[in-house]
């Protein structure tokens, strides 16, 4: 499967990987090490931001088009919809696309709110990283009709039966 045609999500793969190498006084790799944490979040977000727009209006249209869908996709509703029944019901690989989402939202969300007390490791923000590329990846290998599934189950307003 193609690479998704957003190259923020990979140009924040890469920020995230140079932050993590970050050089220098204590605090300063500390820093760098949670910015990195934080880029390979949104890497994800961005990579479900762009299923989302590009399956559901098509990523060639006019940006005042694909903006507002590119734009629908909430962090904690996507958080609760991929941990839910619906994302199985799609496939094991969203369920691996949640879960992996799901552990960098939650260090994503410690990286920048937690005071500087934070003990932060290199070789854990390594992993997150390297956990980010691989939910991206799960991504890419989507189904044409998976991705639209995945689309829908991210930002469609759940009703009551």
């Amino acid at each position: 499967m193609p690479k998704l045609g957003d190259p923020l999500v990979y140009d924040l793969l890469e920020v995230s990987e140079s932050l993590a190498r970050t050089r220098g006084r204590t605090n300063l790799r500390k820093a760098a090490m949670r910015r990195s944490v934080s880029s390979a979040y949104y890497a994800v977000f961005h990579a479900l931001c762009f299923v989302c727009a590009s399956e559901l209006i098509g990523w060639t249209q006019e940006n005042d088009l694909v903006e507002p869908v590119y734009r629908l996709l909430v962090h904690g509703a996507a958080k609760k919809r991929l941990k839910g029944r619906d994302a199985g019901l799609i496939g094991a690989s969203v369920v691996d696309i949640g879960n992996g989402f799901v552990e960098l939202q939650d260090a994503r969300n410690a990286a920048d709110y937690s005071p500087p007390a934070l003990i932060v490791r290199q070789d854990e923000t390594l992993r997150l990283i390297a956990l980010a590329g691989q939910t991206i990846s799960l991504i890419e290998e989507l189904t044409t009709q998976d991705r639209k599934k995945l689309a829908v189950l991210l930002v469609a307003k759940n009703r009551a039966p």
